[in-house]
């Protein structure tokens, strides 16, 4: 363990929070410790971007690799290294990582490398590159950064003779919230004799756990001479000796409780930061469940692997726990001396392959908990597995709520025909139902997720949280006529509730409408397609509420569908009739919208035209469906704006939300949108919008 000499315990009395705004505290903060003050200013859970579930894989090759990993943290200009392994060794790629706390966003700029500007990728994850993790109830306090270096890191490191090559680091703003800075360089080492897999992580740890598996082509024995299997993680805003560590397992047996500290950096906030690499050993703590040595905590984050594996192992499974809930992993490589890949989902499911192989093993020793393969699970094409209970009819009710074959298959069959890819060529994506039974009747779930919870635990083990999304088909909650809800966007839990409609328990277009309306908020997908913006008619989706219980209008007839479609912005201020709806992106042009029909409001008063939705639209309603320009309030909202298209809901769907996929979450993952925020349609809203319908021609 590689501790600095400087030991220095903060004890500021002004800390910048949330958005720059300065938080008296008037005591002192030990390092590492998000502060108890840490609240949005409205004192709710600060909502937070869409972003990464957990360190995710960004880069991995197997060939005649080598990796070198560093770390420095502190202040001013410092240094971080690499080691070029071999003479004949060369830069494949190159890769910097910082991470930073008090909610301060690292912004291109921010950090320089040798003299020149790092800019952080633009990803998956978020804009520019960034990611935060759900750090307890304290959401957006960590944000990480990944940039490619290797333009940088190359020509000094090719040119070099074998050995250490030393860069200059060197936070040029916000030095005290950014910890530290993490260097990555994979070689290519051609003389080497051995093949090598190695795989970087990126992202944030969920606190409550993460899951890595490794998926091997053919086993590593570990008793075979230059067996290799050895994991490093990058952590940041870990202060040791304090209570401040994480807990890793490989195969259900402990590898470490003391994981984390500040060995590349100093013990204050900005310098805490530490990863396993240069100068560090792979021999694991001799002792797997100690936190303190000597004051001190004695892991320095690389590890071996290899004595927790057998050599008929194709699985090695990797489990993580933050107790303290505030140290933000960032980082996690791996390299082995075999063909593997690190979670692995080749269909993009949220379903690793080894699960849908073999099977899901929820404590990692290998005992299957959910029989996936026999369940139907296929790793070439998307899966998604929906667990539902039912109400049991009141007295007096006359039928309970139990949802009819015929509307679990209209929702089957709409996702089979998703205009989705798979690796095996096919399109769609296969539902899977199980059904739970029924439960005891409750006219109103109030609070609904307690009362949720409180039915659906006993039915669906923990295990079976990370494969299923959890359906209750209920009477009605939170005192409202609500048709559902879902737990967030995205999430894994949601409810359908019909039985304050006039349809109690709701007609099968209602029902399987309301549901894959839900289900699709578990899947990441919000009213308006690219935003929240409700009621738009160039959303063709049942996603709005415009189409949720009446579907699409398609041939004439009613269509359950997401949104398919890259349709044109509508700008209400200056609409053209005579173009409708506009599909120019897509191959074929308007044609594909041409047997569609469309729904929006003008004077207040919804209007609907059964077919060509690509021409012809009379906006206004005025009986000249050409007019241009036009200004009418299509969505109702009192104002005259643009709406927003140009999204493909099938195309962004989020298939690990909430618990679904690895890692030992419960409701902690990032959210678009929270659960105490949702909102959605109620009988008063549906009746008032249809009792006035009018069909435009």
């Amino acid at each position: 363990m590689r501790y600095a000499s400087r030991w220095v315990i903060a004890s500021a009395c002004l800390i910048v929070g949330l958005n720059g705004l300065a938080i008296q505290t008037g005591q002192a903060q030990q390092p590492g410790t998000i502060p108890a003050y840490y609240k949005a200013k409205t004192g709710q859970p600060v909502k937070i971007p869409m972003n990464a579930s957990g360190l995710k894989v960004f880069y991995s090759k197997y060939g005649f690799y080598r990796l070198s990993v560093d770390s420095s943290g502190g202040s001013g200009a410092r240094s971080i290294k690499v080691v070029k392994p071999a003479a004949d060794a060369t830069v494949a790629k190159a890769f910097l990582m910082a991470a930073s706390s008090q909610t301060y966003t690292i912004k291109s700029g921010d950090i320089r490398l040798d003299g020149k500007n790092v800019k952080w990728i633009d990803s998956h994850y978020n804009d520019a590159g960034h990611v935060s993790i759900p750090a307890s109830y304290y959401p957006n306090f960590f944000n990480s950064v990944l940039a490619d270096v290797t333009s940088i890191v190359q020509p000094k490191v090719d040119a070099a003779a074998p050995g250490i090559i030393s860069f200059l680091v060197n936070e040029v703003n916000a030095d005290s919230s950014i910890d530290g800075e993490t260097l990555v360089v994979v070689f290519n080492t051609p003389s080497d004799l051995v093949k090598r897999s190695v795989a970087l992580l990126f992202g944030g740890q969920q606190v409550d756990g993460d899951r890595f598996e490794i998926t091997l082509a053919s086993p590593i024995d570990p008793a075979k001479k230059g067996a290799r299997a050895d994991m490093g993680f990058g952590i940041s805003f870990s202060y040791q000796p304090a209570n401040q560590y994480s807990i890793i397992k490989v195969n259900g047996q402990p590898l470490s409780s003391s994981a984390g500290g500040f060995d590349d950096g100093f013990g204050y906030n900005g310098a805490l930061i530490t990863t396993g690499g240069i100068g560090d050993s792979n021999a694991n703590p001799a002792d797997p469940n100690a936190t303190d040595f000597n004051g001190s905590r004695y892991d320095d984050e690389k590890y071996s692997l290899l004595p927790f594996i057998k050599k008929t192992d194709t699985v090695i499974r990797v489990d993580t726990l933050n107790p303290s809930a505030d140290d933000n992993i960032f980082f996690a490589w791996f390299d082995l001396s075999a063909d593997g890949d690190v979670n692995l989902d080749t269909d993009g499911d949220g379903l690793l392959d080894s699960w849908e192989k073999y099977g899901y093993s929820a404590n990692g020793d290998g005992v299957i908990d959910v029989p996936l393969p026999q369940l139907g699970a296929n790793p070439l094409k998307k899966d998604i597995f929906i667990a539902y209970a039912w109400m049991k009819k009141s007295p007096t009710e006359a039928k309970s709520h139990q949802p009819i074959a015929a509307v679990l298959q209209a929702i089957t069959d709409a996702f089979a025909n998703a205009p989705v890819s798979n690796p095996d060529g096919s399109t769609g994506i296969t539902v899977h139902w199980k059904n739970l039974g029924g439960v005891n009747h409750v006219d109103d779930l109030n609070p609904v997720w307690d009362g949720f919870d409180a039915i659906m635990d006993p039915l669906v083990t923990p295990a079976e949280r990370h494969v299923y999304h959890r359906l209750l088909n209920g009477h009605g909650y939170g005192g409202g006529s609500s048709s559902g809800i879902s737990r967030g966007i995205p999430a894994s839990d949601f409810v359908e509730t019909l039985g304050k409609w006039d349809s109690n328990p709701g007609t099968l277009v209602q029902r399987a409408g309301t549901i894959m309306h839900e289900l699709g908020h578990n899947l990441g997908l919000r009213h308006g397609g690219v935003d929240d913006e409700n009621y738009k008619p160039n959303h063709l989706s049942i996603m709005s509420y415009l189409n949720q219980v009446v579907w699409l209008i398609k041939d004439g007839k009613p269509f359950l569908d997401y949104g398919r479609f890259d349709l044109a912005n509508l700008d209400e201020t200056k609409l053209n009739e005579a173009l409708g709806l506009t599909n120019s992106a897509a191959a074929g042009g308007d044609a594909a919208i041409l047997n569609y029909g469309v729904r929006w409001y003008s004077g207040g008063v919804l209007k609907f035209k059964n077919t060509r939705s690509d021409v012809r639209v009379d906006w206004n309603a005025n009986g000249t469906p050409t007019d241009s320009p036009v200004a009418v309030d299509l969505n109702n909202d009192a104002a005259n704006g643009v709406l927003a298209g140009r999204f493909i809901e099938w195309k962004n769907l989020i298939f690990d939300g909430g618990n679904i996929g690895p890692g030992l979450s419960s409701q902690k993952r990032n959210m678009m949108v929270g659960p105490e925020v949702m909102h959605e349609l109620t009988f008063e809203e549906h009746k008032r919008m249809q009792q006035r319908a009018i069909e435009v021609k």
